[in-house]
């Protein structure tokens, strides 16, 4: 005599090993940095571009990293930038975006206060280098 398991016999272990995953694929995740907003824009004095993913504002002396949704295109040429605030609260936050003049409106999708001076960007410590500022 043979025995026969049940479909559904068969597919509880799997169903029990489905639920774990994604527990442990979030917990391997690192935690998101707190968001941040600057409340008025005419408050950002300086900005720097790294790549079309990244910009770096500075509010008072308080520095800022934003990363977009999507690439920035003009972004790293841009000599100036304009913002379009969040139309929640008027200020810039994840959901502000910045203008680039002739290149178009680049949408942010996060905003968090970043310590100290953001990092040189790949194309000022080639121009540093050049200089005879960098490392012999």
């Amino acid at each position: 005599m043979t025995h026969r398991l049940a479909p559904a016999a068969l597919l509880a272990p799997l169903a029990l090993l489905a639920t774990a995953l994604p527990a442990t694929a979030q917990d391997a995740a690192p935690p998101r940095a707190k968001e941040a907003r600057i409340p008025f824009p005419s408050s950002v004095r300086d900005y720097r571009a790294d790549g079309d993913m990244i910009i770096y504002l500075r509010a008072g002396r308080q520095w800022y990293r934003g990363t977009f949704f999507a690439p920035c295109q003009g972004l790293p040429w841009a000599a100036r930038i304009a913002f379009k605030p969040s139309p929640a609260i008027g200020g810039i936050d994840r959901n502000a975006s910045i203008i680039v003049p002739r290149d178009g409106e680049c949408r942010l999708d996060s905003l968090v206060k970043i310590d100290g001076e953001p990092p040189q960007t790949a194309k000022e410590l080639a121009k540093s280098k050049d200089q005879g500022g960098g490392d012999r």
